[in-house]
């Protein structure tokens, strides 16, 4: 292995890589960083902090790669092995039109790892003064705001870069360097250790993920963590090994898998990918089909989709209706129990798969243990904005199930409440405001039983005020049925079958006094939440036996 180390000052390292047309390839992960990251490296820059070394692979191998500058990648060729992000940070800052140029810009966002609306335009940094000193800015409102010039004189001459390249005919050895040089630092992603490790000429996985995605692009799958498709691929794989007994995600058997993939010379490990692709797709289907899920964070977690897209997998037709009921069953036990979280991943993984498989294939029972009394007490604490996600969603789900309907007999839109334009009380029953007039605490009126969904024009109509008093006002303007205003308290897993119910629970308002008001109402609170927790408990027991809505 031949190394030699260069040091560029900031003008020279940006015609390097325009004159070497320095790439990313394909087994790197694409770019993750967020804007704070890009800031943070300006500011270092101009302080003249030091931001490390860069590593390059000089090669004259077929690698596939994407081009910093959007050339076409040249028979010899310069690959980050370490310093993409940083790399890649400068280059965009200093060339801000060739960043925004189609070919560049868009082959950039397609091959991004952050989710669409988090990709960075580089375009939109500008340089503005400030009393410590010049800061990076970014908006919409300052596009190319960067003059090379500029940045020169702020990047004194005297900081200079340094370039380590190194020149391997082996890339086997080039990984090796790469996930070492990772290693040494922030622990390299699984995806990309298992992309870089499975990359050879035949093998591009990391290629058909992003090809599948880019194509993709409006769709759910588009968000999945790459890990998940990495997980599904090596169940798969090890199920169609005659040996395979456990069946396990460590990444030290991943790093197997890997071998043996590099190992195969024709095009089985590519095909075999894109049909875990497929039956990752048909489980998230389903999930939006079955469960309204209209985005990968309604779910209680991701690491669902794994042991779902086993059984699409092997069931390419669909569920039957025993099917249906067992896969029902799965869902709210596990998300109940948090059956994915944590070391319950990978604990449950190994015969959580092999049920999937033999219910896809056999017809058999998944016996996914039912949650208990103690998780459900759980649910009493979890705040409807910070809780724990996994029960937070859970309970969101659980009400969408019954098909929220308001007065008028509307049913309530999810596509406009998870639209996220919402206001404190938006989604609570009893108002939010509650809390800042002394009358409860926060974390209390924050209670994910106090969950309640409305349509945007609505909620604009209940804005602060309590239930019985916006509530009595829209009765009176829409005039409906008696068994619409039932209908309504029921879908929404109310604990009232009128309006005169639902008064018993507002009698601290008529009292005089703060005091009186709030220790009264504080009781009533109470009873409502030990209420509704009994509606959401009747229902998650139900749902956990397979009942759809």
């Amino acid at each position: 292995m031949g190394t030699r180390i260069r040091k560029f000052d900031l003008a020279k390292l940006v015609k390097f890589i325009e004159s070497k047309h320095v790439a990313v390839p394909e087994f790197q992960r694409g770019f993750v960083w967020k804007t704070k990251q890009v800031k943070d490296l300006f500011d270092s820059l101009v302080k003249q902090y030091p931001i490390g070394s860069f590593v390059l692979w000089e090669t004259n191998k077929f690698i596939d790669a994407r081009t910093l500058d959007g050339e076409k990648l040249p028979k010899n060729k310069m690959l980050i092995l370490d310093g993409q992000q940083r790399l890649a940070s400068i280059y965009y800052l200093c060339r801000q039109k060739k960043f925004a140029e189609a070919a560049v810009k868009t082959k950039f966002q397609e091959s991004s790892d952050s989710r669409a609306r988090d990709v960075i335009d580089f375009e939109k940094f500008s340089i503005m003064k400030n009393k410590s000193g010049p800061e990076l800015e970014y908006g919409r409102d300052h596009v190319f705001g960067i003059e090379f010039p500029k940045m020169q004189t702020l990047v004194k001459k005297t900081y200079q870069f340094p370039v380590v390249v190194i020149s391997l005919d082996n890339y086997r050895k080039a990984i090796q360097v790469f996930e070492r040089i990772n290693q040494a630092g922030t622990r390299i992603s699984t995806e990309s250790i298992f992309l870089s490790e499975t990359w050879n000429h035949h093998s591009h996985i990391g290629g058909i993920l992003r090809a599948w995605k880019r194509k993709n692009g409006k769709a759910l799958t588009r968000g999945i963590d790459t890990v998940i498709f990495i997980h599904v691929f090596a169940v798969i794989f090890q199920f169609r090994e005659k040996n395979a007994s456990a069946i396990d995600i460590r990444l030290k058997t991943l790093k197997k898998i890997a071998e043996k993939i590099c190992e195969e010379k024709g095009d089985t490990y590519n095909l075999l990918f894109r049909e875990v692709i497929l039956s990752i797709a048909r489980a998230v289907m389903y999930l939006k089909e079955e469960y309204g899920i209209t985005a990968l964070s309604d779910l209680p977690s991701q690491t669902m989709i794994t042991v779902l897209s086993v059984f699409f997998y092997y069931q390419k037709k669909g569920p039957t209706i025993m099917q249906e009921k067992e896969l029902r069953k799965w869902f709210w036990r596990s998300s109940l129990a948090n059956r994915y979280i944590g070391s319950g991943y990978s604990e449950n993984i190994d015969r959580d798969v092999k049920k999937m498989r033999a219910l896809a294939k056999n017809n058999a029972g998944l016996k996914i243990p039912v949650a208990t009394d103690k998780i459900f007490g759980k649910l009493r604490e979890i705040d409807l904005r910070t809780g724990r996600s996994t029960y937070r969603n859970t309970i969101k789900q659980a009400l969408w199930q019954q098909k929220p309907v308001f007065i008028n007999g509307r049913q309530v839109s999810r596509e406009d409440v998870e639209s996220g334009q919402h206001k404190p009380d938006d989604d609570h029953f009893f108002p939010y405001s509650l809390s800042q007039k002394g009358m409860i605490e926060r974390h209390k009126i924050n209670n994910i039983l106090n969950l309640h969904f409305l349509n945007h024009d609505e909620n604009l109509h209940k804005s602060k005020s309590w239930p019985s008093e916006w509530l009595r006002k829209r009765i009176n303007e829409i005039k409906p049925a008696q068994r619409n205003i039932r209908r309504y308290f029921r879908s929404q897993l109310l604990p009232f079958e009128s309006m005169k119910g639902l008064k018993n629970y507002e009698k601290a308002f008529g009292l005089k006094g703060k005091a009186k008001k709030r220790k009264a109402f504080k009781t009533d609170f109470s009873r409502f939440l030990k209420k509704r927790y009994r509606l959401f408990e009747q229902t998650l027991t139900r749902l956990q036996k397979g009942y759809s809505s």
